[in-house]
């Protein structure tokens, strides 16, 4: 099996993949409270915009599934 570094830590990894596990989780946590962090200025004007309620809701889903690691 050929491997190459993590772009991230630098740690080995089976060629083909861009980040160790460990990185890759780090990564999709930090992507998460970004998501949450909009989610919560488009809860100001929700109720106001179905489309913005709607949007906030999506990213709320995203942001969710990427805490839980799916």
């Amino acid at each position: 099996m050929k491997y190459q570094e993590c772009a991230k830590c630098g740690k080995k990894i089976a060629e083909g993949e861009t980040v160790c596990p460990c990185c890759l989780k780090e990564t999709a946590s930090d992507a998460a409270r970004e998501l949450w962090d909009i989610a919560k200025i488009l809860e100001i004007t929700a109720g106001t915009d179905a489309n913005i309620r709607e949007a906030a809701q999506g990213i709320t889903s995203i942001a969710e599934k990427l805490e839980r690691g799916k």
